[in-house]
């Protein structure tokens, strides 16, 4: 009978952990809005969804502390004492989720809905001491069931309260008119993801990278905070919109529908301890294709001008005048685009480590290809802006950094020679009149010193460098208008499309993140051409700017 008897305790506080997870999670989607029907169908869901859980859960544990105290939970009735212990797990819980969830959403969160997620987590903290309290102290009271109840209940209610009263963003429509202002200059807009300043500097200085290296005094440079923690869906959209995530709502690589409860698509998922994506009730939810940004991307700012634009290797979600999509690593090796120079010295690389050889040249062929056709399209059909975005060395450094200092990385060298002969080769194509943009949205870095202390005393390994911790990355600009060897410094990802906008004399939005560096600008350019607003660059854009050809 102790086991029904714990079994019951368990399943009851479970039932109180999803009431009170329910709201932490609705906090994640501040888009989202409830009717009184749907509030009451999301608190039985996930109380339901808690009981069964993390109720079983509870249970599983109160049986191994059993073992040791086996007079918990064994009297008749309610047991005060097996309640106390079971909600002040519950409510360490709830605690951690609030604060680690507000740490994980920092920049993919509205402020208010963070500090909203803070006030839950602090009213969680203060009922965990109090239930510890409690715990720790053992003594029984009047009306045990009656206080344990209310106790709970108030906790539940305070972050249903805290939900209920979170500013909510205005879902008004925005109508802007194209702009009635022409770019300026013609645009080359290259993203290489997973470089940054600490690998592409020695690159230059050993000789990898001549043609980056000649423009490099004549622009100006400098890191980029990229988007925390690293999503590379959102740090892209965040690059080419200019706006923070939770304007252009690309919040993650995947998103769900739950139809019970609202029409809308939602990203962000309570992280806990529990799988992905099974935080959500009863598996009534489907996954949703890859979302577009809420609001419009450069080269949609540029078509509403009436400018021809070239995109290669972005997302499914970006078109332009025609636009090439990411080749697969089987097209790329049919294509067979590798330079012969290159490839000759590619191989004897590779023996470095033939287990990684296959996945080398499929990245290599990749990026080739997605060169190739760059200058393929452009040639055919001249474009005024082209936008190219190459994932060579996000693929390879993970996997080719050296072990230790001095080691040979003869495969990043070469990748970094592939980068520069594309991006010279795509410049010519464009003409000396081109603004200039190599920027990359994230950089890599190896592990921090808490993960090496975690391994410390295990087998020796290979370190890997990862987006993990969303190291920076770099910017560079190079042409009209730009300051010659401006050091940038406290560049955010956002500010990337600000400043190309006012480099091309365009209005910026007044609902991007990101300003404009005017400290990457001549003096003549910032007192000639004054910085011109516009409420908003809704999208889907209508009329001109609408994807005219996509390439396949």
């Amino acid at each position: 009978m102790r086991h029904l008897h714990r079994l019951g305790h368990s399943v009851a506080a479970g039932a109180f952990a999803g009431a009170a997870l329910a709201p932490l999670q609705l906090l994640l989607w501040p888009e989202v809005a409830l009717p009184p029907l749907k509030i009451a169908l999301a608190f039985l869901a996930w109380t339901s969804w808690g009981a069964l859980w993390i109720g079983g859960a509870l249970f599983a544990l109160t049986e191994v502390v059993g073992i040791f105290m086996p007079y918990l939970g064994t009297g008749r009735g309610f047991s005060i004492g097996l309640w106390r212990w079971l909600m002040t797990v519950v409510a360490f819980l709830v605690a951690a989720a609030a604060w680690w969830n507000r740490e994980e959403t920092r920049d993919l969160l509205l402020k208010d809905n963070r500090h909203a997620l803070a006030w839950a987590g602090s009213v969680a903290t203060l009922f965990w001491i109090s239930f510890l309290v409690q715990a720790v102290r053992r003594r029984p009271r009047h009306h045990a069931l009656a206080r344990a109840a209310v106790s709970a209940g108030v906790l539940v209610g305070w972050l249903w309260g805290i939900w209920a009263v979170a500013p909510r963003p205005t879902s008004e429509a925005v109508t802007v008119e194209p702009p009635r202002f022409a770019p300026a200059h013609r645009l080359l807009f290259v993203s290489w993801e997973g470089t940054d300043l600490p690998w592409l500097l020695p690159a230059m200085e050993r000789g990898d990278m001549p043609f980056l290296h000649t423009c490099w005094g004549d622009g100006a440079w400098g890191q980029l905070r990229t988007v925390h923690p690293y999503t590379r869906s959102a740090t892209l959209a965040t690059l080419v919109t200019g706006c923070a995530p939770a304007v252009h709502g690309i919040l993650g690589r995947s998103s769900y529908r739950i139809p019970w409860l609202t029409p809308g698509p939602v990203t962000l998922l309570l992280v806990g301890p529990w799988p992905v994506p099974h935080q959500l009730p009863w598996w009534g939810w489907r996954r949703t294709p890859e979302l577009a940004p809420q609001r419009a991307t450069l080269w949609q700012i540029l078509m509403a001008t009436g400018r021809k634009v070239g995109l290669v290797g972005w997302p499914s979600y970006a078109h332009g005048t025609w636009t090439v999509p990411r080749p697969s690593t089987a097209q790329a090796v049919r294509s067979a685009t590798l330079d012969p120079d290159l490839k000759a010295s590619l191989e004897p690389a590779l023996r470095a480590d033939p287990r990684l050889a296959a996945d080398a040249r499929g990245s290599f062929d990749v990026a080739a290809t997605i060169g190739a056709a760059a200058q393929r399209r452009a040639r055919a059909h001249p474009v005024d802006a082209l936008a190219v975005d190459f994932e060579l060395a996000a693929h390879l450094r993970p996997r080719w950094t050296a072990e230790e200092p001095g080691s040979p990385e003869d495969v990043l060298h070469l990748a970094a020679r592939l980068l520069d002969e594309q991006l010279r080769a795509l410049w010519l194509l464009m003409g000396e009149d081109t603004l200039l943009v190599v920027v990359s949205p994230y950089g890599l870095a190896p592990p921090s010193q808490w993960q090496r202390l975690i391994h410390l005393g295990a087998p020796p390994r290979r370190w890997h460098v990862t987006p993990t911790d969303s190291p920076d990355g770099f910017v560079f600009f190079y042409g009209p208008g730009v300051r010659p060897g401006a050091r940038l410094r406290g560049g955010r990802l956002a500010d990337v499309t600000s400043t190309v906008l006012y480099l091309l004399e365009l209005p910026v939005a007044r609902d991007m993140a990101g300003r404009v560096m005017l400290e990457a600008v001549t003096d003549e350019r910032a007192a000639t051409v004054p910085l011109r607003l516009v409420p908003s660059y809704p999208a889907p854009w209508s009329g001109a700017g609408r994807p005219a050809a996509t390439a396949r």
